[in-house]
C-alpha cells in the first residue's frame, strides 16, 4: 500500500495528518482475472490504484470491445465523468489479469477533503492525468490506424512488446482488427 501514499506524495506532499486520516480509509481488494470492478450504468464511487496487476475502461458496442484506458501498476483506474459528477458510468472497468488494488470509497474521501483541503489538490491533479489520458486516445483515433500502432509503439512500447496486451485487447485499444495488430507486431520482431 506504500505504493498509493509515494504515487499521492508525487503529486504533492501530503501532510502526516492526512497521511495517517487516508490509511483509516483506504482498502486493498484481489480482484480475479476478467472480474468486473464497475459495471456500465452503475456509479464509479471509488477512487482506484493499481497495485499490481492490469485494468481495462471499456464500453461494448455489441459487436466489438473499445478500450478507452489501461492502468498498470502505481496507476489511477476510474470511469471519470461518473466519478466527478456522480452519474452513470457509460464505460466498465475489469481486470485484465490477476491484479490488487487499494481504493477508496467516494462518500469518506469527500469527509476526509473538508477534513483536509490540501486533498483537493491531489483529485485536481487525478483528474488532469485522467483528462490528458482520455485526450491522448481521441488524438490517436483522428488518425490512421497504421499511426495509431506507430504512436503506441513510440509513446507506450509496454503496450506492443509486453505479454499482457494481447493483440485482442491492443485491437480494442487501436480500434481495429486483432488480425491486423498481429500483423503489425510481427513487422516489428
Amino acid at each position: 500500500m506504500i505504493e498509493f501514499f509515494n504515487y499521492l506524495n508525487s503529486l504533492n506532499l501530503l501532510s502526516a495528518e492526512a497521511t495517517a486520516a487516508l490509511v483509516n480509509v483506504v482498502r486493498v481488494r484481489e480482484l480475479r482475472k476478467g472480474q468486473v470492478w464497475l459495471h456500465e450504468g452503475a456509479v464509479c464511487d471509488k477512487l482506484t490504484f493499481v497495485l499490481k496487476g492490469l485494468l481495462k475502461l471499456y464500453f461494448d458496442d455489441g459487436t466489438k470491445e473499445m478500450i478507452l484506458h489501461f492502468a498498470r501498476p502505481n496507476e489511477i483506474m476510474l470511469s471519470a465523468q461518473s466519478y466527478f459528477e456522480q452519474t452513470a458510468s457509460r464505460y466498465s472497468i475489469r481486470a485484465v489479469e490477476q491484479s490488487v488494488v487499494v481504493y477508496i470509497p467516494l462518500n469518506e474521501l469527500q469527509q476526509l477533503v473538508s477534513r483536509f483541503p490540501e486533498l483537493s489538490l491531489h483529485l485536481l491533479l487525478i483528474a488532469q492525468r485522467q483528462v490528458r489520458a482520455h485526450e491522448y486516445h481521441t488524438g490517436l483515433l483522428m488518425v490512421s490506424p497504421r499511426e495509431r500502432f506507430v504512436r503506441i509503439r513510440k509513446d507506450h512500447p509496454w503496450m506492443v512488446n509486453g505479454k499482457c496486451i494481447t493483440d485482442r485487447l491492443l485491437a480494442g485499444y487501436l480500434g481495429v482488427g486483432a488480425n491486423t495488430v498481429c500483423h503489425w507486431r510481427k513487422g516489428i520482431n
